[in-house]
């Protein structure tokens, strides 16, 4: 059984619809308003599942409400009706179920109720859960978002994406509707940018909402708040095992590892954003975070080989880390391994030489060369 809402302000066309949808064995009436405002401030209190809008109303006009009620329930199921079939095209523009040309008929109703009902059990049926040990979003080495039922999130628009990402670095903090407008289309006119940010977020919410993704996106006057729950992304697991872990132990150690292995290459690699440089680093700063503290963990272990293996997987990633080479290199000479002390030092050496131009430090320069000849002086000693 379906509730369903009506809000017509024609008194004839309010108590034909109520007739309709009392006759119907699919739907039950939950409230019929000839007055928009007085509908709105029932709506969370009634519940409805479906709601009949006339589209030309005083005061508030049909999608103008349409647009109001999504902002409390998202998942309500709007059906237009109207005296013009010409509003079809906006009906669809807030993603309506479908819309009704007057004089309605029960033969619409019967038209439009399994319409409903399947986008009811759709929605239903993509809320389930995804697999607890993985992310819905991965963005740490690629971006892709699952939804509930593991199928990779198709998105409408690349902006639609981008605004999607832009929100899951920055979450729960007010972002001003202006600066999104000009981060996403700096080189648009204001007069433009504005209303392509308005579409832009209803696509976003009703792709999120459609794929089953735990999000919330809300409005003011002034911007948007995002919230997602950290576990829902690799980004945020990352952030959140950093923020509540100060060093690992034997409670967090498998966790640590988890998060060490989530972090696959730079975030949004692929993405050519331009706004995302400073939230790359801040990720493979969260990355070394973890590597280090991942490291110090396995030496109280005295287990150096796995000490040896997370930073040899970590400057795969991050050759240019000064202090973990160092460490590795440290590892190495205590364990004399001499062949891979210098095979690694020469890998720092030419990456340095190819990406930036320079040598090693002069230290660290008379350390592999103090190696070579302790090297060289084994070699002489075998043969």
């Amino acid at each position: 059984m379906l509730r369903a809402m009506i809000v017509e302000d024609e008194l004839p066309t309010l108590e034909l619809m109520e007739r309709l949808i009392r006759q119907h064995p699919s739907l039950e009436l939950a409230g019929a308003f000839a007055s928009p405002i007085a509908a709105l401030s029932q709506f969370a209190e009634l519940k409805p599942d479906v709601a009949f809008l006339d589209v030309e109303m005083p005061k508030m006009g049909g999608l103008e409400l349409a647009d109001k009620l999504l902002a409390v329930d998202e998942e309500l199921q709007i059906v237009f009706t109207t005296a013009y079939p010409g509003y079809a095209v906006d009906a669809f523009r807030v993603n309506a179920a479908d819309y009704l040309v007057k004089p309605v008929l029960m033969e619409d109703i019967e038209r439009v109720v399994p319409r409903v009902a399947k986008n009811r059990r759709m929605h239903a049926a993509l809320r389930l859960p995804v697999a607890a040990s993985e992310p819905a979003v991965r963005c740490l080495g690629t971006f892709e978002t699952r939804a509930a039922d593991g199928s990779l999130v198709r998105w409408p628009t690349r902006k639609t994406e981008e605004l999607f990402a832009y929100l899951l670095v920055h979450p729960n903090r007010l972002i001003g509707k202006w600066h999104l407008a000009d981060l996403l289309w700096p080189d648009v006119e204001e007069s433009r940018s504005l209303p392509n940010l308005h579409n832009t977020i209803h696509r976003l919410k009703r792709t999120l909402k459609d794929a089953g993704v735990e999000a919330e996106l809300s409005h003011t006057n002034e911007g948007y708040l995002f919230s997602m729950a950290a576990d829902c992304s690799d980004l945020g697991r990352l952030r959140a095992f950093q923020s509540n872990v100060p060093r690992v132990d034997g409670t967090n150690a498998s966790e640590a590892e988890s998060r060490f292995r989530s972090y696959q290459g730079a975030l949004f690699d692929g993405k050519d954003y331009a706004w995302s440089a400073g939230a790359a680093s801040e990720a493979e700063a969260l990355y070394g975070e973890t590597t280090r503290k991942l490291v110090s963990w396995y030496l109280e272990q005295a287990d150096e080989a796995a000490a040896k293996s997370i930073l040899k997987a970590y400057l795969e990633l991050s050759p240019l880390d000064e202090e973990m080479v160092r460490e590795l290199l440290r590892l190495h000479e205590e364990t004399e391994e001499m062949i891979p002390f210098l095979r690694q030092y020469e890998s720092y050496e030419r990456i340095l030489a190819d990406e930036l131009g320079i040598e090693p430090p002069a230290p660290m320069k008379e350390w592999a060369e103090r190696i070579r000849g302790i090297s060289n002086r084994q070699r002489q000693g075998d043969s």
